[in-house]
C-alpha cells in the first residue's frame, strides 16, 4: 500500500472508532451488566438503570413500565424450575466463559477509552475529533427518541 493509501485508512479508522466509541463504550458497559444477570434479579427488584440498560441492549427499545403482576393464589402449581420443558441448565457450568467475557468487556472498554484518548490527544485533529464524537453521542439519542 502507498503512504497516501495508509494515510487515508489511518483517518477513516480515527473518525469511524471516535463516531462509533459512545456505542461500542455503552453496549459494552450493559453487557457486563448482561453477563453479570443483574437483570434478571427478582428479589429484590433490579434498579430501574439496569433495566432500562438491560432493555436497549437486548431489544434496542427503552423498556415500558409493566402493571403489577396480579397476586397468585395459593393453590397455584408450581412452575417448573427452567424453560418450558423444565430443563433448568446449570449456570455455574460456564463460570469459566463467564470470567471470560467480564475480562473481554472490560478489555474492550479500556482500549475504547484508550482509542479516545489518543484521538482527542492529537492536537492535529481534536476539533475534529471531538465533533465526530458529540455526532456519536447525539445520533444514537435521536434515533433512540424517534
Amino acid at each position: 500500500m502507498t503512504g497516501s493509501t495508509l494515510l487515508n485508512l489511518r483517518r477513516w479508522h480515527r473518525y469511524i472508532g471516535v463516531f462509533l466509541a459512545p456505542a461500542v463504550l455503552f453496549y459494552t458497559f450493559s453487557g457486563f451488566i448482561q453477563v453479570l444477570g443483574w437483570q434478571d434479579q427478582r428479589n429484590p427488584a433490579p434498579p430501574a438503570w439496569v433495566s432500562w440498560i438491560a432493555g436497549i441492549h437486548k431489544k434496542q427499545v427503552a423498556p415500558k413500565p409493566r402493571p403489577a403482576a396480579p397476586a397468585k393464589p395459593a393453590s397455584a402449581p408450581a412452575r417448573p424450575p427452567g424453560g418450558p420443558d423444565g430443563d433448568d441448565h446449570d449456570h455455574e457450568a460456564f463460570v469459566p466463559l463467564k470470567i471470560f467475557a467480564l475480562l473481554t468487556a472490560l478489555g474492550l472498554f479500556v482500549t475504547t477509552m484508550i482509542g479516545l484518548a489518543v484521538a482527542l490527544g492529537t492536537r492535529s485533529t481534536r476539533r475534529t475529533a471531538t465533533i465526530v464524537l458529540v455526532a456519536g453521542i447525539v445520533v444514537p439519542a435521536i434515533l433512540m427518541v424517534l
